[in-house]
């Protein structure tokens, strides 16, 4: 009677749960590459139908901007750098009346209501400061992101009024406004600077995706903090926008330069889409 396996019949068996194992861990491996990739997209989705709810809900256009960051360089052949897709959603909120050296005014806006207020110049060269993108009409908003960097405070001085005139020099009118204080510290200033009529627009949300996911498959920049514009998404009040932007997956090249592989899917502005 037989008592034992053979060692022919061991090494079978081996074999057998090796292959199945190499199957179960690629199986394993495209799964979590496959809920990587839904998540990137799922998180841009969430970006682009919140700034189309926005525009329906405030009756104001957003603006989603999508481009592509190099957040680390590479340094070596054995050094991948990290490029990731970014999104910044804006929305127009005002227009500047007045401009006075590094001074935006704006008469219709009670900017001291969003702002901390002050009158010291000097502070405001001591704050970090935040965005305020140059938004007129949808003609005028390209790919690339036009942007002062404002203090983090507003100026307001009830000594120091702006005169506003209104049919000649007898009718002048002195009207107190707020004003934003430009840093002049961004290298993506309007082109030709600030004008009165310009509007105004402040970021409302902003996504950056996992490392190694970009937006398009050829605006890599290769650079530290170097920024390529991909898509200017924008929507209207009015327009029922189903626009859309792909995603792709990044691995570095023998160089180490970030390089697109593969789609990881696309970005809907329509809800009816899945990701």
């Amino acid at each position: 009677m037989r008592k034992a396996f053979t060692l022919l019949e061991l090494l079978a068996v081996v074999a057998i749960m090796g292959m199945l194992g190499v199957a179960a861990a690629a199986s394993y491996g495209a799964l979590i590459s496959g809920m990587r990739d839904r998540g990137a997209c799922a998180a841009a989705s969430a970006i682009l139908r919140g700034a189309k709810e926005r525009a329906h809900v405030d009756r104001m256009p957003t603006v989603v901007y999508c481009y592509n960051m190099c957040i680390k360089e590479p340094t070596s052949d054995d050094d991948a750098g990290v490029v990731v897709g970014v999104m910044t959603a804006i929305r127009r909120v005002g227009r500047i009346s007045y401009v006075r050296g590094n001074y935006l005014y704006d008469e219709f806006a009670d900017l001291e209501q969003s702002y901390e207020i002050t009158e010291e110049e000097a502070d405001f060269n001591k704050m970090r400061g935040h965005r305020l993108f140059k938004y007129n009409d949808e003609t005028s908003v390209g790919k690339r992101m036009e942007y002062s960097i404002v203090a983090d405070a507003v100026y307001k001085n009830d000594d120091d009024m702006v005169t506003i005139f209104s049919g000649g020099e007898n009718n002048q009118t002195n009207i107190l406004m707020s004003a934003f204080y430009d840093l002049g510290t961004s290298d993506r200033s309007p082109s030709g600077g600030w004008s009165a009529g310009d509007g105004y627009a402040a970021s409302f949300a902003e996504l950056q995706l996992p490392d190694g996911y970009i937006f398009g498959s050829s605006a890599i920049p290769r650079k530290a903090g170097q920024i390529s514009e991909v898509e200017a998404i924008r929507f209207d009040p009015d327009e029922d926008s189903s626009d859309s932007i792909e995603i792709y997956v990044t691995r570095p090249d023998a160089q180490g330069n970030p390089q697109a592989v593969k789609s990881a899917g696309k970005a809907f502005a329509d809800e009816t889409k899945g990701v």
